[in-house]
């Protein structure tokens, strides 16, 4: 039985950017597992800078670790299933709930920037990733000691696992690729780390068909040399079926929302907006676009940037717009195989009209509208905004977050017996 896992990943866990990763270590935390979530990389540098993941009071805090209570709310039955008897170990008597500590650490290192690799080699610049003012060793004997498990996300935090293989040797190595690194902005150096944990992992946790055929193109004897199941992302369905008072600037008429972290296509939207003054356009994403690109923004009184919101508040914009758009840059998912993903789920469990460009032609087996021109994006647009409620051609039960978080837990007790 596992009793302590670490999660390496590029995310703190107080974030706008919530992911997978949060699921599982949550779902990890409350059933009993000691949890320990690594937030990397945070270079040195990052002390100067004043993003979300990177500035001087993340990293310093950080650097030192902080515990954060995680809980199980009591009215949420949905939540509660997961844990099966379990369940019943975070509760008190007379319906007061208790919670587990989760601890959020990081380790600063002297990564440089990736632009960096064009005058470096990489054993240098993987070097420089991994080393600090201070010893890793120390570091893993303070904060890991006892791990039964580690699971990696898709980040430059693989580049540890020969170490950590080296340091807990009876630990168990999985590798769980929210996004496949293989798409062309990734640099050599960072896909070749993968393939390095591809080939060592005890288990590979795949998204979906769309990594899996990916990784084949990219790893000789893919299946014969990767130990993989396919484990697919997922939603809290009932979140979406609920009513939220409507957050401000979704108070204006015609909304057209798009939330998530992935760059859009900024030219689209401008002349989306310059077609149709009177939808309302908002964009939120944690990832500020340049400033020029702000700074036009400000130009239009129907286009909106907005840059990130709480993982908590997700349902409340979803649910409270008139169409979801997914506006991805021009032939995105041609070099990202990330197939249908829960920014889909949560727009279909809300029954929203959704209206995509550049992305997976399989939404259209789904029943949603996805575009490869700017005229056809901003048509369907038009249209979507005619319609009311919308049903799907595709099944999110399966995909519900507390089964998905039940058969990741299995995957890794199985994983840690064998």
């Amino acid at each position: 039985m596992i009793k302590k896992i670490v999660f390496i990943t590029t995310h703190n866990w107080d974030s706008k950017r919530q992911g997978g990763f949060h699921k599982f270590a949550e779902a990890a935390c409350l059933s009993g597992i000691e949890s320990v979530f690594f937030s990397f990389p945070r270079p040195y540098y990052g002390l100067f800078m004043n993003r979300e993941q990177l500035n001087k009071d993340v990293i310093k805090t950080l650097s030192k670790g902080k515990y954060y209570d995680v809980q199980l709310p009591k009215t949420n039955e949905e939540q509660t299933d997961i844990f099966d008897e379990k369940a019943s170990d975070f509760y008190v008597q007379g319906g007061k709930e208790k919670s587990k500590k989760l601890l959020n650490i990081t380790y600063p290192t002297f990564r440089f920037p990736d632009s960096a690799g064009r005058f470096l080699n990489d054993k240098l610049m993987n070097w420089l990733l991994i080393h600090s003012f201070k010893s890793f060793k120390k570091f893993c004997k303070k904060y890991f000691s006892g791990t039964d498990c580690f699971v990696f996300e898709s980040c430059e935090g693989i580049a540890f696992i020969d170490k950590l293989k080296k340091y807990f040797p009876d630990a168990k190595m999985i590798y769980r690729p929210s996004d496949p690194m293989v798409y062309a902005t990734v640099p050599q150096r960072v896909k070749k780390l993968e393939k390095n944990i591809l080939y060592k992992a005890d288990l590979s946790l795949i998204v979906n068909e769309e990594g899996v055929n990916c990784y084949k193109k990219t790893i000789t004897d893919f299946e014969n040399k990767v130990h993989y199941e396919i484990l697919s992302n997922g939603i809290d369905i009932a979140s979406y079926t609920k009513k939220y008072p409507v957050p401000q600037i979704l108070q204006k008429p015609n909304t057209v929302l798009y939330v998530g972290a992935w760059e859009v296509e900024w030219k689209l939207l401008f002349l989306a907006a310059e077609t149709n003054p009177d939808f309302n356009y908002i964009v939120v994403c944690p990832n500020y676009p340049s400033s020029a690109i702000q700074k036009k923004v400000c130009q239009f009184k129907n286009l909106f940037y907005v840059p990130g919101i709480k993982p908590q508040e997700v349902p409340a914009w979803i649910t409270n717009c008139n169409v979801v758009m997914v506006p991805y840059q021009t032939d995105f998912y041609k070099d990202r195989p990330l197939g249908i993903t829960a920014k889909y789920y949560q727009a279909m469990a809300a029954q929203k009209p959704i209206v995509a460009y550049c992305d997976t032609p399989k939404l259209k087996d789904a029943g949603i509208s996805v575009n490869y021109s700017y005229e056809d994006f901003i048509s369907e647009i038009q249209s979507a905004m005619t319609k009311g409620s919308c049903t799907y051609k595709f099944d999110l039960q399966g995909r519900n977050w507390n089964e998905i978080c039940k058969r990741f837990i299995k995957a890794c007790e199985k994983n840690h017996e064998n």
